[in-house]
């Protein structure tokens, strides 16, 4: 009798057998094959070095829908151009620009801005927030939204009305007088209260994820110079701070997607220098 067939069939049988027990037969024995471990299942860890870290709030407990942050008049030094701005917290929570009364008796472009500091007429360009626009034979927009100024827009000092300069179909240049420089300036009071009044920055060690250097400068006590790999969350623990502290400190601090800051830039440790 033919033997081969059978033994054909015997090692076949073995292989299935080793495929569908994950190889148990060449581990010896008839254990279990283990499940993926917990590591194995979930995605590498982000960039944060602390542990411990959890969701975290990042911002600075929201302010009441319609509250009014700012409110002042913008005239310049002649009386000619009028505006009347203010700030409002709208329905979803993000801030927004009101403008109402406009007046000018030169019909030109106009760009309305606000500023960290408080310039002067005739003063160039500087570091704009909210900019709004308009054409000359045009009254501005009643209300804009107020972007990129964090959880709290209280750290702009001004807000300024800038001529601006146009170009039409024809390629023409309009320029008019003061173009591209400060025609009016108000400084802002803010109806804002402090929400940390009490913070205070304690100069911890250097430690994985905020291995920055601290220095101070003309305006503050205390300025951290981002190192490559420091993430927001760490650096907030080194200094003995939440992150939304730090983050209202620092409402121009870029922050990625993953928590990482930005490799040499500057933050603010000096609460009264925000």
């Amino acid at each position: 009798m033919d033997r081969r067939p059978f033994l054909v069939a015997a090692a076949g049988g073995v292989a299935l057998a080793v495929a569908l027990t994950g190889c148990s037969v060449l581990r010896g024995g008839d254990d279990p094959v283990p499940r993926p471990s917990r590591a194995a299942q979930t995605s590498a860890p982000g960039p944060t070095a602390d542990p411990t870290v959890q969701a975290v709030s990042m911002d600075p407990p929201s302010i009441a829908v319609g509250t009014v942050l700012t409110e002042t008049d913008v005239t310049s030094p002649s009386g000619r151009t009028f505006i009347h701005v203010r700030v409002v917290v709208a329905d979803d929570g993000s801030f927004r620009t009101e403008l109402s009364g406009y007046r000018s008796t030169e019909a030109q472009a106009m760009t309305l801005e606000f500023r960290r500091t408080v310039p002067k007429p005739t003063d160039g360009p500087g570091h704009d927030y909210g900019q709004v626009q308009w054409q000359a034979d045009a009254q501005p927009p009643a209300s804009s939204p107020l972007d990129d100024v964090g959880a709290r827009p209280d750290f702009l000092e001004s807000v300024v009305l800038i001529p601006t300069v146009t170009t039409d179909a024809n390629g023409t240049v309009d320029a008019p007088e003061w173009a591209g420089h400060v025609l009016a300036v108000a400084p802002l009071t803010w109806l804002v209260p402090n929400p940390y009044p009490d913070l205070t920055v304690t100069r911890g060690a250097a430690r994985p994820g905020a291995y920055g250097v601290v220095t101070t400068t003309d305006s503050r006590k205390a300025d951290y110079f981002v190192s490559h790999g420091d993430d927001q969350v760490t650096v907030a623990k080194r200094f003995g701070i939440t992150v939304p502290e730090l983050r209202w400190m620092n409402p121009d601090m870029q922050v990625a997607s993953n928590g990482w800051l930005t490799e040499n830039d500057h933050l603010n440790l000096d609460p009264s220098a925000r």
